[in-house]
C-alpha cells in the first residue's frame, strides 16, 4: 500500500504513453470545469426563479468546481496518475451524491459513462472494469433505496430497465474502450517497427565501430598492464651451486594479484617470496605491485622472515584495510651453506616437502598481511638434505577445478610430484602445471596460478 502511495505521489516520466495521457487529462479537465460552470450558475438562475430555492445537488457541484480547479493544477507539475485517480473519484462521488438528491438518470448515466471511458484511458482498462461494476451497484442500490423510501422524492423514479441499461451502456463503453487500446497499441508497434527500427539499424554499423574502438583500446591497455606486471616478476631463475630452482606465475586473467621474487641476501642467503592478494584483475594487479615493492624493501633490513612478514602487515594494513583486500604471503630464506630453510607463512597454501617417497607440508600459519594491525607471526626451520624437494605455491594450484567441479587438490598435487619426482625443478614445475591444465580440461582457470620449485643437490633427467 506504501509503495502504491509512493508511485501515486511521483511526477509521471514524460514519455511517450504519458504525454497522451496528460494531454486528454487536460483536455477533460478544462471542458468540465467551463462546462460545470455554465451548468452551476445558470441552473442556478433558472431553479431559483421558478422555485424560490437551490436543490443540494447544486451545491454539490459549486464545491467540485475548486477541486477540479486543484486537480487542473496537478497536472502542471507532472503529477498525472495521482490527478487521474482524483479526477475518477470526483466524477463518482459526485454523480452518486447528485443521484441522490435528484435522480437526475440522464445526466448520471453520461457521467458514469465519461468515468468508466477515462478510466481506461488514463489508469488502465481494468479499472474501467472496476468503475462499471460499482457504478452499477451503486445505481441498484440507489433505486432499492427510491422504492423502499429511504432517499429523497426525486424529480423521476429509477426502474429496473434503467439499472439494466446503464450496465448495457457501460459494458459497451469497455468494449469500445478495450478495441480502442487494441487498435492503438497496433498502430504503435507498426510505428515503432517502421520508424525506430530502421533507424537503430542504421546506427547499428556506427555503435559497433564505436564498440569496438573502444574494446580495443581496452585490449591494449590491458595489454601494457601485463606487460608491466610480468616485468615485475623475476626475468630469471637464479643460478646456485646446489639449489636448483625454478618459479612461473600464471594469471587467470589478463592481469593478476599473484607474484613471486628472489631477493639475494648477505651471508650467502637467498630470499623467495610468494604473495597471493585477494580477488582478480586490476584492482589486485595494483596491489601485487605495490605489496612486492615492499616485499623488496623490507627484505634487505629485515633480520629474519616473521619480521619481515610483520614489518609488511604493519605497512599494507593502512593501505589496504579500507578496500577489503588483503594479501597472502610466504617469505622463505634459503641459507645455501648451511642448507636451511627458514619460512613464516601468513594465510598461504602451506609449503610440500618431498623427502624420499614422504610427503610433509611444513605447518606454519598466521592471517593475511593486511587483514589485523600489529599481528605477531610465527617462522619454522628445516634442515634441507639432498634430494629434498620444496614446492611454494598460491591456493590457484590445488583448487583449479574441473568440468564435474571436483578440485584438484593435494591428493593431486602430490601425484603429480610423485610422477615428475626425479626431474629437475624445471621437469617438475612442467609436470604440475602440465597435471593441472590436463585435470582442468575445457574449463577456465578460477584463479592465478604461481608455483616455485626448490631441489636440493642430486639431480636427474626430466621426465
Amino acid at each position: 500500500m506504501l509503495d502504491w502511495l509512493r508511485k501515486l505521489t511521483k511526477p509521471d516520466s514524460a514519455q511517450e504513453e504519458t504525454a497522451h495521457r496528460e494531454f486528454l487529462l487536460k483536455a477533460v479537465l478544462v471542458s468540465f470545469i467551463g462546462l460545470l460552470g455554465v451548468y452551476v450558475f445558470i441552473d442556478w438562475a433558472i431553479m431559483f426563479s421558478l422555485r424560490g430555492s437551490l436543490v443540494f445537488g447544486n451545491f454539490l457541484w459549486l464545491v467540485l468546481l475548486p477541486l477540479l480547479l486543484f486537480n487542473y493544477w496537478l497536472t502542471r507539475p507532472g503529477y498525472v496518475t495521482l490527478s487521474s485517480y482524483l479526477f475518477l473519484g470526483l466524477i463518482t462521488i459526485g454523480t452518486l451524491l447528485s443521484m441522490f438528491a435528484s435522480g437526475s438518470k440522464d445526466v448520471s448515466v453520461l457521467l458514469f459513462a465519461v468515468g468508466a471511458w477515462l478510466a481506461g484511458r488514463l489508469i488502465g482498462l481494468r479499472w474501467a472494469v472496476l468503475i462499471v461494476a460499482l457504478d452499477v451497484l451503486a445505481f441498484s442500490a440507489l433505486a432499492w433505496a427510491e422504492t423502499a423510501g429511504l432517499r429523497p422524492t426525486p424529480v423521476t423514479n429509477t426502474r429496473l430497465i434503467d439499472v439494466v441499461a446503464l450496465g448495457l451502456i457501460l459494458a459497451a463503453l469497455v468494449v469500445v474502450e478495450w478495441l480502442l487500446q487494441s487498435e492503438r497499441g497496433w498502430w504503435l508497434r507498426r510505428d515503432h517497427k517502421h520508424t525506430v527500427a530502421p533507424g537503430t539499424a542504421s546506427q547499428a554499423p556506427e555503435k559497433a565501430g564505436q564498440a569496438f574502438v573502444e574494446q580495443e583500446a581496452w585490449r591494449r591497455e590491458l595489454a601494457l598492464a601485463r606487460k608491466i606486471q610480468t616485468s615485475l616478476l623475476p626475468r630469471s631463475n637464479p643460478t646456485l651451486a646446489e639449489f636448483d630452482i625454478k618459479g612461473r606465475s600464471m594469471p587467470a586473467e589478463e592481469v593478476g594479484g599473484d607474484f613471486y621474487s628472489y631477493l639475494p641476501l648477505n651471508d650467502g642467503r637467498l630470499g623467495l617470496a610468494i604473495g597471493d592478494v585477494s580477488g582478480k584483475g586490476v584492482a589486485s594487479a595494483l596491489y601485487m605491485a605495490v605489496a612486492s615493492g615492499i616485499v623488496e624493501a623490507q627484505a634487505t633490513i629485515s633480520p629474519d622472515s616473521a619480521t619481515l612478514v610483520h614489518r609488511v602487515n604493519d605497512l599494507l594494513y593502512g593501505r589496504v584495510h579500507e578496500t577489503g583486500l588483503n594479501m597472502a604471503l610466504i617469505y622463505a630464506i634459503f641459507d645455501l651453506s648451511r642448507r636451511q630453510l627458514q619460512v613464516c607463512n601468513a594465510g598461504l597454501i602451506a609449503p610440500l616437502l618431498y623427502r624420499g617417497d614422504a610427503f610433509s607440508y611444513l605447518e606454519c600459519y598466521g592471517l593475511p598481511v593486511g587483514a589485523v594491525s600489529g599481528e605477531v607471526y610465527q617462522e619454522q626451520q628445516v634442515q634441507l638434505q639432498s634430494g629434498d624437494i620444496v614446492l611454494l605455491m598460491t591456493d590457484g594450484i590445488v583448487e583449479a577445478m574441473n568440468a564435474h567441479r571436483e578440485l584438484f587438490g593435494f591428493p593431486g598435487l602430490e601425484s603429480a610430484l610423485q610422477n615428475c619426482g626425479k626431474s629437475d625443478a624445471q621437469g617438475i614445475l612442467d609436470g604440475v602445471f602440465h597435471s593441472v591444465f590436463e585435470f582442468m580440461g575445457d574449463m577456465p582457470p578460477q584463479d592465478d596460478m604461481t608455483l616455485v620449485v626448490v631441489r636440493l643437490g642430486d639431480r636427474s633427467l626430466s621426465c
